[in-house]
């Protein structure tokens, strides 16, 4: 690492990562079920009104971007956003989690795009500011890793409230989405205290140069492996989220397994939680495209056991997702990691520090993958006959057929994610290149 900071403050500037997952967690496995099942907007509509909200924030997320490595506060570039966007984001959430007994679509609309742009601010300040932190490729892969580690212990937590309210007091679905927001609300302020208080943002050391938007623009159009990793985070994201997305569906009605929805999905996080050392041990044994390869392999393998999983049996379900759940933090922080290196390249070419914009775009890519998979997702449950609101009072072919498209999505995305990182330009060799050419740089404009 590059700055001095131990690795107890390390761990409180990783803080806001366990709140992030939790409402990740919340936002793309209980809200659409929420207002789908329980509110009564249909599956159809809501998949609709979370592909809209996206949709919005193409627009938003660059310029997020673009401010924070523009215009810097005498408090850093980031530390100031992180801070500010917390009140915004939780106002928000608990508007979604507990919605009036009679709402429109305007009211999810609205609500999930000032989320939206919270999030925005709250995601790219931390993570942007946490690829700052060091310039080499291995350490990069620690710090994402730690990052990634305390997102998925943040989704596991709050995975635990449905499980514990399950066994203890039979809750219904719009009180366990209360007390999920009650949780999220509480520890946004606190995990932001903690990290401002724990480092400090690394400074820019190169001087600022001025480069036309449109030869910025061209700049980042010509980085293929820019555009490689943005499609590969892109389809992982899609993964993520289309599961995510049936997971309460395919738990309750195909397993008959409603009573145990949170248990088992503090088993899927747990099998990505329990696997970040791997992942990380990987990518720095290999390098970070060929642990992303065999993480497909990984991913696209294990969920072929949701295709003969019983119902009925809670053993076996947890152990499945158990280990279903293996390759998810690898989806989540492998690009992130990768994307610090591409950021080198785009150092070298335009002389400017641009992690805010580079992040913006990836998280740009991760949000409408999202959107586009609850859309995909909630259409295609019309298409194989099942209807949220009807429950277990759907037909049994419907309710089988889940087995199938909870499958075979996500199976041909990580099939195209192998053909994306096969001959990956960036790897370790060329990464401590573009280093010692960037000091280089950074010599020169010192003594210019």
């Amino acid at each position: 690492m590059d700055g001095n900071i131990n690795n107890l403050r390390m761990l409180g500037f990783a803080t806001p990562a366990l709140p992030l997952n939790s409402l990740v967690t919340a936002v793309f496995v209980f809200l659409p079920a929420l207002y789908a099942e329980y509110v009564g907007l249909g599956a159809a509509t809501v998949g609709s009104i979370f592909l809209a909200a996206k949709i919005v924030d193409v627009f938003v997320t660059p310029l997020w971007g673009l401010f924070m490595d523009n215009y810097p506060t005498r408090w850093g570039r980031r530390r100031p956003w992180l801070a500010l966007s917390t009140p915004a984001l939780m106002i928000a959430v608990y508007m979604l989690f507990n919605p009036p007994a009679t709402i429109t679509t305007g009211y999810l609309i609205f609500w999930l795009i000032a989320l939206y742009i919270a999030w925005d601010a709250w995601t790219i300040s931390h993570t942007a500011w946490a690829m700052e932190m060091s310039s080499d490729y291995d350490e990069r892969s620690r710090i994402t890793g730690l990052l990634q580690m305390m997102v998925m212990t943040g989704g596991v937590l709050v995975s635990l409230i449905p499980a514990i309210l399950e066994r203890l007091t039979q809750p219904d679905y719009e009180t366990k989405a209360s007390i999920i927001s009650a949780f999220i609300i509480i520890i946004l302020p606190l995990s932001v205290l903690i990290c401002l208080l724990s480092a400090n943002e690394k400074p820019i050391i190169n001087k600022k140069v001025s480069i036309g938007f449109k030869q910025g623009l061209s700049i980042v159009i010509r980085n293929s492996a820019l555009t490689r990793l943005l499609l590969t985070n892109g389809l992982l994201t899609f993964c993520t989220y289309f599961l995510q997305g049936l997971f309460v569906f395919f738990v309750s009605y195909t397993l008959n397994l409603a009573d145990w929805v949170g248990l088992i999905l503090v088993f899927l996080l747990l099998g990505g939680l329990f696997c970040v050392p791997i992942w990380i041990k990987l990518s720095i044994m290999l390098s970070k495209h060929r642990a992303i390869q065999i993480a497909m392999l990984v991913g696209g393998l294990a969920p072929l056991m949701l295709l003969v999983l019983p119902a009925d049996n809670i053993v076996l379900a947890v152990l499945a997702f158990l280990i279903i759940g293996a390759n998810s933090s690898a989806n989540e922080f492998l690009p992130r990691t990768m994307l610090a290196d591409v950021c080198d390249q785009d150092r070298i070419q335009s002389g400017s520090e641009r992690m805010g914009l580079y992040y913006s775009l990836l998280i740009l890519s991760s949000k409408l993958a999202a959107g586009v998979g609850i859309f995909i997702g909630f259409s295609f449950l019309g298409v194989f006959g099942f209807e949220p609101s009807l429950g277990l009072d759907n037909t049994p072919e419907s309710i089988e057929r889940l087995r199938y498209l909870i499958v075979i999505f996500p199976a041909a995305a990580y099939i195209v994610v192998m053909l994306l990182m096969w001959r990956y330009p960036i790897t370790r060799e060329r990464q401590q290149a573009m280093r010692e050419k960037i000091e280089q740089q950074e010599v020169s404009q010192d003594q210019s």
